[in-house]
């Protein structure tokens, strides 16, 4: 009766025990499909104050208008694997056939990077 018990409390405390953090997580990826048809990004890496960034620009399109642009920033190892993410806000709208530059942070160093569209709100005419 003893051991059951024993093995209860011990079973009990590993439920309350928060998951590893060395659990292997699934990278992220755009929440909008085909952005790339309507908008191109054309960046470089880069150093602002000592840290990386990427910078370069950004370019609707599409006939319509996007706000909450987000760009999806990956930290790649030598082969290629994402081993860092960030997102990032562009913080102005995007107008529909404009271009715009911008730069945001990497996530820290990296061999390469890569810049990706994450996701943005569509909106038609004027935004006012």
């Amino acid at each position: 009766m003893k051991s059951f018990r024993s093995t209860l409390v011990a079973l009990s405390l590993l439920a309350l025990m928060p998951a590893s953090s060395g659990a292997a997580t699934k990278p992220l990826e755009p929440l909008v499909v085909g952005s790339e048809n309507v908008i191109q990004l054309q960046w470089q890496a880069a150093q602002h104050r000592g840290r990386p960034v990427l910078s370069g620009y950004i370019e609707n399109d599409s006939l319509y208008g996007m706000t909450r642009v987000r760009l999806l920033v990956e930290a790649l190892d030598s082969q290629g694997t994402v081993i860092r993410q960030t997102v990032n806000w562009l913080g102005d709208d995007l107008g529909a056939s404009a271009r715009t530059f911008f730069e945001v942070p990497a996530p820290g160093p990296a061999a390469s990077y890569r810049g990706r569209v994450f996701a943005f709100d569509r909106y038609e005419g004027d935004k006012g």
